[in-house]
């Protein structure tokens, strides 16, 4: 089984579905006076915040200051965001198992500050690969090889933990096993094939 497991954030790790949703909605109707329904902003769910906004504005200015308002109402309602139930407990105990852990995510280096300031989870990783260190990102395979680069760890015992089509989809470009966070994911039948379902997060600490 792997000695390196890496995470996503949202959907993952922490529920923060109801933040980005309301914060994005609040954004929208700010700048462009629209008011989108959740159910419309789900594709959002899962890729970097400056794809997201491109399906608004094709204008780099606008796409910037749709992206810092976004980011500034994220971090206002981030109130509304919690960890999954039992994952605190489940990090623990795979670093009792001597697993090594690490983030790999769409959030930004900035975004992503927010999410340690309110849940003190920093202690548990070994590295954190954000959306602003690289220049691609999921789909695409770089953000995971850029956490086996900097750990220096072996593709093939490494696992990744997502909720989203594109974390399924940068496990397999990255050549590494993938893992589905069920208790986040949205129905996607690509998901059949995932290496392994987890239905809680204590069937990760089994599978090692």
């Amino acid at each position: 089984m792997a000695k390196t497991i890496l995470f996503d954030v949202d959907g993952t790790l922490v529920d923060t579905e109801k933040t980005i949703i309301k914060s994005w909605q609040k954004t929208l109707k700010d700048t462009l006076n629209i008011e989108p329904k959740a159910e419309e902003l789900f594709y959002v769910l899962g890729i970097p915040g400056t794809k997201a906004v491109q399906k608004y504005s094709n204008n780099p200015h606008q796409s910037k200051e749709l992206l810092e308002l976004w980011e500034h109402n994220d971090h206002q309602m981030f109130h509304y965001a919690k960890l999954f139930s039992g994952i605190e407990n489940m990090l623990q105990q795979l670093t009792a198992k001597g697993v090594q852990l690490g983030i790999v995510t769409s959030r930004t280096n900035q975004e992503m500050k927010i999410v340690l300031d309110k849940f003190n989870l920093e202690k548990y990783f070994d590295t954190f690969i954000t959306a602003s260190k690289t220049k691609l990102h999921k789909p695409n395979p770089e953000p995971i090889l850029k956490a086996i680069e900097t750990l220096k760890i072996d593709p093939a015992e490494t696992l990744y933990i997502g909720d989203s089509i594109y974390d399924f989809q940068c496990a397999k470009n990255a050549k590494v096993e993938f893992a589905l966070a069920s208790w986040g994911a949205k129905d996607n039948p690509e998901f059949s094939k995932v290496d392994y379902l987890l239905q809680k997060p204590t069937d990760l600490v089994k599978l090692v």
